[in-house]
């Protein structure tokens, strides 16, 4: 300040006329610096160009990263799904394996693929390093979406996943009432306390028959006991106050509960026989909405 003070000073002697003009353009140029300040301020960084790219975050746990992919016709405001992988998966396996991208490209989406630290996610009581090591996995997920909010404008947020993913989009949507306008969680169970969640939007996919994520509830492979596929959806039913039943739908082996409940939906899709996988999981996943191709069913109930 001394400095610009210093810059308008008029010098000794200089006759009145010229002290007024100089006392004038002292305030000129203040506005003038003002106004560039403001001009600079007032610039906003155009969106991510559409494709798909690698971020990296830096949070207390260590460096994250998330692959991102941005359809070309993602407008500004388009939903973003973040897909999260399973205990020992990986984000290049889920984008390689569930047609998200190509979804994403005929949806005009975002999708974001985050890796979760030692492949796990901290979920509650499961699973893994994650869990054991306390990581802050909801709050690198809402680091994630605010990157992405300013760096791709994107608005509604769901949040889908496979097996400890699937627990991971739960927690996350019990965590943070409010911020996930959907879930949809394949093969994963509820595995944290969440009394009173925020009402959303959840469809659920599920075998009859999975032996790591029981379907009826009980103590799994990892030694964790796991609530059953309907006490997971229980209090998600409650918060949108669902009604006791649904609209029924049998494609066998798939068996479709539907509920349309206050603003919001609680989707059941259960797959007779099927154990702990992705239904529809390969080259053709997403291109249906049909319940035995999860990509393309999640987002079909998802979206309303």
């Amino acid at each position: 300040m001394r400095g610009l003070r210093a810059a308008f000073r008029p010098a000794r002697g200089a006759e009145p006329q010229q002290r007024h003009r100089r006392r004038v353009t002292w305030p000129l140029s203040i506005a003038l610096l003002l106004c560039l300040a403001g001009c600079a301020a007032a610039v906003v960084a155009p969106p991510a160009p559409p494709g798909t790219r690698t971020v990296t975050l830096h949070t207390p746990d260590g460096d994250r990263s998330a692959i991102v992919h941005r359809a070309a016709s993602a407008a500004p405001g388009a939903p973003l799904v973040v897909v999260l992988h399973g205990a020992r998966g990986t984000a290049r396996d889920m984008r390689a394996k569930l047609g998200w991208d190509a979804l994403a490209d005929r949806e005009r989406l975002v999708v974001a693929y985050p890796d979760g630290l030692d492949h796990t996610w901290n979920a509650g009581r499961c699973c893994g390093s994650a869990r054991d090591r306390k990581v802050d996995d909801v709050g690198f997920l809402d680091e994630l979406v605010a990157t992405l909010r300013r760096d791709d404008g994107v608005g509604a947020v769901y949040a889908v996943g496979f097996s400890n993913g699937a627990m991971m989009s739960y927690a996350w949507a019990c965590a943070r009432p409010g911020a996930l306008a959907g879930i949809g969680p394949v093969a994963g169970a509820l595995t944290v306390d969440c009394p009173a969640p925020a009402p959303l939007t959840v469809v659920a996919v599920h075998g009859t028959r999975d032996e790591r994520v029981p379907f009826e509830g009980g103590r799994g492979p990892s030694g964790v006991d796991f609530r059953s596929f309907d006490a997971s959806l229980a209090p998600f039913r409650t918060a949108a106050a669902c009604p006791a039943t649904g609209v029924q739908a049998v494609a066998a082996p798939a068996r479709v509960d539907d509920r349309s409940c206050d603003g919001h939906a609680v989707v059941s899709d259960v797959v007779d026989g099927f154990t702990h996988v992705w239904p529809g999981a390969g080259p053709a996943a997403g291109t249906t909405t049909g319940p035995l191709d999860a990509t393309g069913f999640l987002w079909a109930h998802l979206q309303g």
